[in-house]
């Protein structure tokens, strides 16, 4: 992932700042899928990528 896909995505949210990596984010790639990407100098680095289960209710 690179600055300007990091910037334009609607679909993040900011976790946290960590002294090595900078600032972290968890971003939505799409439905279901996610990555963790660490934003530091203009440069975006992807930590890790996820998919996420839909959650069951229960009744």
């Amino acid at each position: 992932m690179n600055y300007m896909a990091f910037k334009d995505n609607d679909s993040k949210e900011y976790l946290g700042f960590c002294e090595q990596k900078g600032f972290i984010y968890s971003v939505q790639l799409a439905k279901g899928r996610y990555a963790v990407v660490a934003l530091q100098n203009g440069r975006a680095t992807v930590l890790i990528q996820f998919i996420a289960q839909p959650q069951e209710t229960q009744k």
